[in-house]
């Protein structure tokens, strides 16, 4: 199964395709879509229009024991998400509730960091790992699920604002997320989690970086494959102009 994600412009639409090269070849063939989107690990030979971006991201293997998987990160990431266990104000769900919060956290964190944000119809086929301290929703972690892996699609959380004790707790919660997901993929047999990108040369970037690399795995390529008609590409030149 891949994650599909469809998306309406005005009368048009454009759909994004995770780890589904054969879906991607098709739908570029068949042009139903004025854009179509896709992420994969491959190198595939695609027609000329076809815009191809690579960059590097961090692939956990979910293949082995639990036990395994954890013993693959490094001793910080490894020691947090042990000493999570021992903290009864810290709790862990993947429900949809609430989603109306969830959100809220989102738009709050993205809006923060000066990021553009997205409608809620984008989450509508994702999943939610989230961890709350004392009760209060504090870190989310949101993924496609792409057979034969999964992909991270967000990372929010609350703003620390110089507490050091929510700074601390958000740390040790989001590692415990990621830990979270790899259970939940390795539970239902997926091969791998995809941590979606790593940036190797922007210090502005370092410090979610480390984060991703604290949990070993193997680093590999990924390439995003863009397909616009041109009716498309005259539309978005125009919205810019606009």
């Amino acid at each position: 199964m891949s994650a599909l994600i469809q998306k309406n412009w005005f009368l048009f639409k454009t759909v994004r395709i995770i780890f589904d090269d054969a879906l991607f070849l098709n739908l570029i063939k068949e042009r139903n879509y004025l854009g179509v989107v896709l992420v994969s690990h491959q190198k595939l030979d695609v027609p000329p229009g076809v815009r191809v971006k690579k960059k590097p991201t961090v692939l956990i293997e979910l293949n082995k024991a639990l036990e395994q998987i954890l013993q693959s990160f490094n001793d910080t990431a490894r020691n947090e998400i042990r000493r999570t266990f021992k903290l009864p104000e810290l709790s862990f769900n993947t429900d949809h509730e609430d989603f109306s919060e969830t959100y809220a956290l989102y738009r709050f964190f993205r809006k923060r960091k000066g990021l553009s944000t997205r409608g809620k119809d984008f989450f509508k086929d994702a999943l939610f790992f989230k961890a709350y301290w004392n009760g209060e929703l504090i870190s989310v972690i949101t993924c496609y699920a792409a057979h034969p892996g999964i992909r991270i699609q967000n990372i929010f959380s609350k703003t620390a604002e110089g507490d050091k004790e929510l700074r601390r707790m958000i740390g040790y919660a989001t590692r415990r997320l990621v830990y979270e997901i790899c259970a939940y993929g390795q539970e239902r047999g997926f091969s791998f989690l995809d941590l979606a990108g790593i940036n190797l040369t922007d210090p502005q970037k370092s410090g979610i970086t480390a984060f991703k690399r604290s949990f070993g795995g193997d680093i590999a390529d990924e390439y995003t494959y863009t397909y616009q008609s041109p009716m498309f590409s005259a539309l978005m030149k125009l919205k810019k102009i606009l």
